[in-house]
């Protein structure tokens, strides 16, 4: 695989360690540096850090990404200015986010980049719900993103509203008006878009699935499939493609 690189020096070296021989890594200094490797069609995909560059910078990146339609994974840190680049980026397209010393072990990151012309359920419905997440305030929108990547999801809304240190009442006020269903909606479908990978593509048995997904019990995962979209969890891949899970998520999660 041929990646080019807009990551700082500590980012770049964590990437090289998911590196296999037969992989070559270029580094781009920034926009304009991204358009023309881009352009000489000498990658396969692209790894950026949308907080080492300024505004402008990563207002250009974002085109270039969006014309280019290249597989991106967006490698940064888990902070405010982060989030906030991680949700403009919707406008690239289908991408994937892995956040500095969480979930970016060399196997976790070599996994994405083999995935990357396909990202995984919970990545794409970030990617639909980014408009209406960058509506709420910037300390929930810190608990909400973290949702879609491998960050815990809480069972209980109200433990979201703790992390956030913002009242429970609040937190779905602030949900109903950037047109979202609500806190416990939102965490339904970010526990449910987990499933899809070790199910369907995985072939994990569904006990271990829906235990390794917060679930209870396997029966928990079956209604809440059943009830969010549609489907039980045994007629995944079957009956539902994923592009038709990930709709039928984000219509559970959105409000008109």
């Amino acid at each position: 695989m041929r990646i080019i690189a807009v990551l700082s020096q500590d980012s770049l070296q964590s990437l090289q360690r998911s590196m296999g021989p037969s992989d070559t890594l270029m580094r781009a200094s920034g926009a304009l540096a991204l358009t023309r490797m881009i352009n000489a069609r000498t990658a396969d995909a692209v790894v950026i850090d949308p907080t080492v560059v300024g505004a402008v910078e990563w207002a250009r990146a974002r085109l270039v990404l969006q014309s280019a339609r290249i597989p991106v994974l967006i490698y940064t840190s888990l902070d405010r200015a982060s989030i906030q680049r991680v949700l403009s980026a919707s406008a690239i397209g289908l991408h994937e986010v892995l956040f500095r010393h969480i979930d970016d072990d060399a196997a976790a990151m070599r996994r994405r980049l083999e995935t990357l012309g396909r990202p995984a359920p919970p990545s794409r419905l970030l990617s639909m719900l980014a408009g209406r997440i960058e509506r709420l305030p910037a300390v929930l929108q810190s608990a909400t993103v973290p949702l879609f990547c491998s960050g815990p999801v809480p069972r209980w809304a109200d433990v979201l509203a703790r992390h956030a240190n913002v009242p429970r009442r609040s937190v779905d006020r602030w949900m109903r008006r950037a047109g979202l269903a609500g806190t416990a909606a939102l965490l339904d479908a970010a526990r449910l878009a987990r499933v899809w990978v070790p199910l369907v593509d995985g072939h994990d048995p569904q006990v271990d699935v829906a235990v390794h997904g917060g679930y209870r019990r396997v029966q928990m995962l079956a209604g809440h499939a059943r009830r969010i979209v549609g489907v039980s969890p045994a007629h995944f891949g079957k009956k539902l493609t994923v592009d038709e899970f990930v709709d039928r998520l984000a219509g559970y999660v959105l409000r008109d």
